[in-house]
C-alpha cells in the first residue's frame, strides 16, 4: 500500500499535490476552528500538537538503539533541538489563537512575514527587499482595514498572535536548517516535538484537561453528549492533527524530491488563497481589501523565492527541508 501511494505521488505533478495538500490542511484547520466553540483555542492547540508529537514519536521510535545514535550528542546540539521544538509549538499555538480572531486566509498571509523576513536578512539581491516591501503593504492593508472595524479590538489580539507566530516561523527556519544539516533530521525532529510539547504542557496541560470537564459557556455538544462529547472532541483533534500536520509533512517529503526549493517556495505562495477559498466553506467572507492584502503577500512570496533554484524554501510548520 505504501509503495502504491508513493508511486501515485511520484507521477502526480507537484503543483497539483501542493494544491490538494493545501486544501487538506485548511479544511482540517477550519474543522479545528469550529471546535473553538467547545474549548479554548489554546487548549485545542495543546491537543493538536500533543497528537502530532505522539504520531512523530511512533513513526520515528527514538528509543531504538540505531535511532539513539543519531540524536544530539553535545549540549549545543540539544539546545538547537530544543529551540526548534519550542519554536514549532509557539508558532502552532499562536496560529490557533490568531484564527480564533481573524479569517484563516488573513492569518496564513500575515504569517508569511516570518520566512520573508529571514529571506531579507540572509538574502543579497533585490528580490528579498522588494518582496518584503510588497508583503508589508499587504499586511498594512489587512491590519488597517480590520483594526478600523467595530470588532478591531478582537482582531488586534489575533494580529499580535500571528505576528508572534510568524516570527517563530522565522526562528524555526533558522533552527530547522541546523537540525536538517544533521544525518537524521527526522529523528531529531521527533525529539524536538516532544520537548516543545513538554514546554507547552507546563502552561496548557491543566487548563486543557479541565476544559474537557468544565467547558466554557459557548460549548454545546461537548456538554450535551457527556462522556461521548469528550471522546468526540479528542477524536476530532486527532483527525485534525493527522490531516493538518502529519500527512502534509509526509507528503512534503515526496514533493521536495520532485522540485527545487525555490520552485516549492513559489508553489507555497498559493496557500493564503487556498485558505481564503476553504474559509468560504466555513462562512468566512473576505472583503475586497482583504483579498488585495492577501494577493500582495502571495506576490511577495513569488518575487522573493523565484530567483534561483538554490534558494531555500520557507520551512513549513512541523517539518524540515531535508528528506531523511
Amino acid at each position: 500500500m505504501k509503495k502504491i501511494v508513493v508511486r501515485m505521488l511520484d507521477v502526480t505533478p507537484a503543483v497539483v499535490i501542493v494544491a490538494l495538500e493545501g486544501a487538506l490542511m485548511y479544511v482540517a484547520t477550519g474543522v479545528a476552528k469550529s471546535v473553538f466553540t467547545q474549548i479554548n483555542p489554546l487548549c485545542a492547540a495543546w491537543y493538536r500538537f500533543g497528537f502530532l508529537a505522539l504520531l512523530m514519536v511512533m513513526w520515528r521510535r527514538p528509543w531504538r538503539r540505531e535511532v539513539r545514535r543519531t540524536l544530539p550528542a553535545t549540549r549545543r546540539d540539544w539546545v538547537i533541538t530544543a529551540g526548534c521544538g519550542v519554536a514549532i509549538v509557539a508558532m502552532n499555538t499562536m496560529f490557533y489563537l490568531a484564527i480564533s480572531q481573524m479569517n484563516m486566509g488573513m492569518a496564513v498571509a500575515i504569517e508569511f512575514i516570518g520566512p520573508l523576513g529571514v529571506a531579507v536578512l540572509t538574502g543579497r539581491n533585490w528580490r528579498e527587499r522588494v518582496g518584503i516591501v510588497i508583503a508589508a503593504v499587504g499586511v498594512v492593508l489587512l491590519a488597517g482595514m480590520s483594526l478600523a472595524s467595530p470588532d478591531g479590538g478582537h482582531f488586534l489580539v489575533g494580529l499580535i498572535a500571528i505576528l508572534i507566530g510568524g516570527s517563530m516561523w522565522g526562528v524555526y527556519i533558522v533552527m530547522g536548517r541546523k537540525v536538517a544539516s544533521t544525518g537524521s533530521p527526522l529523528n531529531r525532529l521527533s525529539v524536538a516535538m516532544c520537548i516543545g510539547f513538554a514546554v507547552q504542557s507546563v502552561f496548557l496541560a491543566v487548563p486543557a484537561v479541565r476544559g474537557l470537564f468544565v467547558p466554557p459557556q459557548t460549548a454545546t455538544w461537548l456538554v450535551s453528549e457527556g462522556g461521548w462529547g469528550i471522546l468526540h472532541l479528542l477524536a476530532l483533534m486527532l483527525v485534525v492533527s493527522v490531516f493538518s500536520s502529519f500527512f502534509p509533512y509526509v507528503i512534503d517529503q515526496v514533493v521536495m524530491r520532485k522540485t527545487t526549493p525555490g520552485t516549492f517556495s513559489v508553489m507555497q505562495s498559493m496557500y493564503p488563497a487556498m485558505a481564503v477559498a476553504v474559509g468560504l466553506l466555513f462562512a468566512e467572507f473576505p472583503t475586497i481589501w482583504e483579498i488585495v492584502g492577501v494577493g500582495c503577500v502571495m506576490l511577495a512570496v513569488v518575487i522573493t523565492f523565484s530567483g534561483t533554484s538554490r534558494v531555500r524554501h520557507p520551512v513549513r510548520r512541523d517539518s524540515v527541508d531535508v528528506v531523511d
